[in-house]
């Protein structure tokens, strides 16, 4: 049935019925029918007589290649769009509808682009349209564990429908008070007033028009914190994390209210949990994967399991088509006062006839999938194992326990208590993270910029361990158990929030932004008298080649290992300065931050690319050192020719030196390769015998016969 002459164009054009597609709308609500009556191919067949007459109508496609979708043909109905996009390029229900067809293939990062475009291009009119899209993009937000964009999604949904309680019972149930979501995860951030007023464009009600308001801002007052935090929060509702990430992390740097900072640190650690982040996350999902062949033995093997307490919170869906529980193992006591707690060793879920089970230690969710394997034998595949983001109910799990036995509600609620201050203070304020530059807390606190950061971790860690903590009956409900005091943490990393000081000033520039004159160069900084908190809070892209090879000598005599290699790249990135042309330690530190890694590829690469610096900028004057490195690389690689002719290359042009021939050997023999480690031998004794080096004739001599017992 057609519209309402005055109702907005179901094709989301913003325009009036009638002033829109009323021509020949009579024409695809028939085909519409035929179809829902199971007449395909006429239905098929009317909408290619509209097409051929409205050839220049994108709508006219539009609906054709909706039908299609309707009838499972994908793929003619994309190739029936492309007319439409032929003549509208940002045709907003092609969008749509190729977000529709993707998402129908499981391809959720790809149908939520589009549907992304789709909102960015229907009318501000078309609020039925962009009520759906925003529904939908919610959905996949979702699904990618980022529930910011989710939120902001939804929200814009709700508000173009209005009337729709269905859609308004989903947002509470997500949102609401009830949820177990985090507070910095769930709650309404709302944006900042900056120095500078943002310009018209921000408020015409597309974030993409924000977005470009706030990136103006930011290159306009980059000094203004809340410029950034707004940056940050807009690039967060679009879903665009990692930028969200790098400007909140520029507006914390900048903040000097703590209450501002914590919030801002927060939400970068809400963020970081979502999809594509995870290589920047301190925490990840390590997961096991097993087909059920035989659900009856699982069963009952997790029955025994049950009745040993090893089972909690099993949950059966009303079908029986999925179960749930955790995994658990108690934890032992030396005296045994009537409460026992056990710990979670792994999550587990059997649905569609696959066994899913996940945790946050590698170890501890393999030991559980190796141990059901093993008992059930055949009866389930074998595992694939696979990483992905932390549930927020998952990141402080090492920190919470469970009451399996319990003498008395008081004793079980303190042993609670005792076992998370000793996660919280013992085991996580010496845990470096990624979140604080590599790090400690207790490091972290004397830095003061990862300072600010640090109380926005502890507030992030705070929200999640509320809502999971064990739970007790009080009245007709239940309340949270209070299992740590989050103040008490901060006060002993010495992380206590300060009261807001007066703000700084910052200039705005003159319209149109007056000449700048560059600042006067800073006094070098003195790495050597730098902590490990404070080289962390040193951004690498910011120094030259012998700042950055300074920086990365002072984290080396720390024992800071990823500190230095951090700074080791951002050196070798940088031009040489002819002052130091001499660059062997950044790449002689990146080749062993690889093999720390056990990287040897990556560490070869590195050795490779010091060699060419070395050759371009110092003469070659340390090309026997990266030949010596490139030969020991080959030989680890099972690569023994090219490593014989990195050895051959160093000892052509040293042919008196001594250790080249002994490490030649060593390596060779490290990869068993006898006969050319043998070769080797012979020629370092020859040069001992020539030179009169007893030291090495009686090192070559030990080697040879090592050669010969492998058969060189």
């Amino acid at each position: 049935m057609p519209p309402n002459p005055y109702d907005g164009c179901p094709c989301g054009s913003g325009k009036k019925f009638k002033w829109c597609c009323d021509p020949y709308f009579e024409q695809i609500d028939r085909a519409l029918t035929l179809q829902q009556n199971n007449q395909h191919d006429s239905a098929v067949r009317v909408m290619e007589q509209v097409a051929a007459a409205h050839a220049d109508k994108p709508a006219v496609w539009g609906y054709f290649a909706h039908l299609l979708f309707g009838e499972g043909n994908i793929e003619r109905a994309e190739e029936v769009l492309q007319k439409a996009f032929d003549i509208q390029p940002d045709f907003p229900m092609g969008l749509f509808l190729m977000g529709l067809f993707r998402q129908a293939e499981g391809e959720v990062i790809g149908a939520l682009l589009l549907f992304r475009r789709a909102g960015d291009a229907y009318d501000p009119a078309a609020v039925d349209q962009l009520a759906q899209v925003n529904e939908l993009i919610a959905r996949q937000e979702l699904l990618l564990n980022r529930p910011v964009a989710c939120r902001a999604a939804l929200e814009r949904a709700v508000r173009f429908a209005p009337q729709d309680t269905e859609l308004k019972g989903q947002f509470d149930a997500l949102f609401g008070p009830d949820t177990r979501l985090p507070d910095c995860a769930r709650k309404a951030y709302r944006l900042r007033p900056t120095v500078k007023p943002v310009a018209a464009s921000a408020a015409t009600g597309k974030l993409s028009d924000a977005k470009r308001a706030f990136e103006a801002l930011t290159h306009a007052v980059p000094a203004d914190p809340a410029g950034w935090f707004n940056l940050g929060l807009v690039k967060a509702w679009l879903g665009e994390q990692a930028g969200a990430v790098e400007a909140l992390q520029q507006s914390v740097e900048r903040e000097w209210d703590d209450d501002n900072a914590e919030e801002a640190a927060a939400l970068v650690e809400v963020l970081r949990v979502g999809h594509g982040l995870e290589g920047d996350s301190d925490y990840v999902e390590h997961r096991v994967f097993m087909q059920v062949r035989d659900p009856q033995v699982v069963f009952g093997v997790i029955q025994e399991w049950a009745n040993s307490g090893r089972v909690l919170a099993p949950q059966m869906d009303p079908e029986g088509r999925s179960f749930s529980c955790l995994m658990a193992e108690e934890i032992p006591s030396l005296l045994d006062t009537g409460t026992m707690l056990a710990r979670v060793t792994a999550n587990l879920t059997i649905t569609g006839g696959v066994v899913r089970l996940w945790h946050s230690d590698p170890e501890s969710v393999a030991k559980v999938a190796q141990e059901l394997r093993g008992r059930v034998n055949l009866a389930v595949g074998e595992p694939a194992t696979g990483q992905g983001p932390a549930q927020f109910g998952d990141i402080v799990q090492e920190a919470v326990a469970y009451p399996v036995r319990t003498a008395s509600l008081e004793e079980a609620e303190g042993k609670l208590r005792d076992r998370a201050t000793q996660y919280f203070e013992g085991v996580w304020a010496n845990k470096p993270l990624k979140a604080l530059a590599g790090a400690t807390p207790l490091d972290a606190a004397g830095s003061s910029l990862l300072r600010k950061r640090l109380i926005g971790v502890i507030k992030f860690l705070a929200d999640c361990l509320a809502g999971v903590a064990p739970r007790r009956q009080e009245g007709d409900g239940s309340v949270a158990i209070d299992i740590y005091d989050f103040d008490r943490l901060r006060h002993k990393l010495g992380a206590d929030k300060q009261p807001a000081g007066p703000a700084p000033h910052i200039a705005v520039p003159l319209e149109p932004a007056a000449a700048v004159t560059p600042p006067e160069a800073s006094a070098p900084a003195d790495f050597a008298a730098m902590s490990a908190a404070d080289l962390a809070g040193v951004d690498p892209t910011s120094l030259t080649a012998v700042a950055a090879e300074d920086a990365m000598r002072a984290a080396l005599k720390l024992d800071a290992r990823e500190l230095a290699v951090r700074f080791a790249k951002a050196g070798a990135e940088q031009p040489a300065d002819p002052a130091r042309p001499d660059r062997y330690p950044l790449f002689a530190c990146l080749v062993a931050g690889a093999l720390g890694d056990s990287d040897p590829v990556a560490a070869l690469a590195h050795a490779d690319a010091g060699l060419a610096d070395d050759t371009a900028h110092n003469d070659g004057k340390r090309a026997a050192e990266f030949g010596v490195q490139r030969g020991k690389l080959l030989a680890k690689l099972g690569q023994p020719d090219d490593a014989a002719a990195a050895f051959d290359a160093v000892l052509a042009a040293h042919p008196d030196e001594g250790k080249f021939y002994v490490v030649a050997t060593e390596s060779l023999l490290s990869a068993r390769q006898g006969a050319k480690a043998a070769g080797f031998a012979a020629r370092g004794l020859e040069a001992a015998r020539r030179t009169g080096n007893r030291d090495l004739e009686g090192a070559c001599k030990e080697l040879a016969e090592a050669a010969k017992r492998m058969g060189g």
